[in-house]
């Protein structure tokens, strides 16, 4: 939910904190990597999220699917009230982050291609920047 991060930086501001608060984002890979996630760590959603979620769970496919798109909306409110940059956590599973830095323009076609290369998830380590790190293995 991204108002509970815009809602802690106005709360950090009105306590005179002023140091970049970067969010971190956990892209959604699984519906069931979503459901433990929301229990273990009581994570807020909004309204209707967890059934358009379950709806959209009709193969990994695409569900990774709507995690890009889900994760493309979230991103823009995010940066559109101010945060100063994006740290994803990929868990080695960089295609949905590779399609939500592309939905948001932050990397090129050919970039999200080269990470898209290999046979599956964790090829490259993958920058904000589009930028590889490592070696095909």
């Amino acid at each position: 939910d991204a108002q509970v991060y815009l809602n802690f930086v106005k709360e950090c501001r009105a306590y005179g904190i002023q140091v970049p608060i970067v969010p971190g984002i956990m892209c959604l890979n699984t519906f069931g990597g979503l459901q433990r996630m929301t229990t273990l760590c009581k994570t807020r959603l909004p309204v209707g999220f967890m059934e358009e979620a379950q709806a959209a769970n009709t193969s990994d496919d695409d569900f990774k699917l709507w995690g890009v798109k889900a994760g493309v909306e979230m991103c823009r409110e995010i940066l559109a009230g101010g945060a100063p940059g994006l740290h994803f956590y990929t868990l080695n599973l960089e295609r949905v982050v590779v399609g939500t830095l592309l939905g948001l323009g932050l990397v090129t076609a050919e970039q999200a291609a080269v990470c898209a290369s290999g046979d599956a998830d964790a090829k490259f380590m993958v920058s904000a920047q589009g930028i590889t790190t490592g070696a095909k293995s």
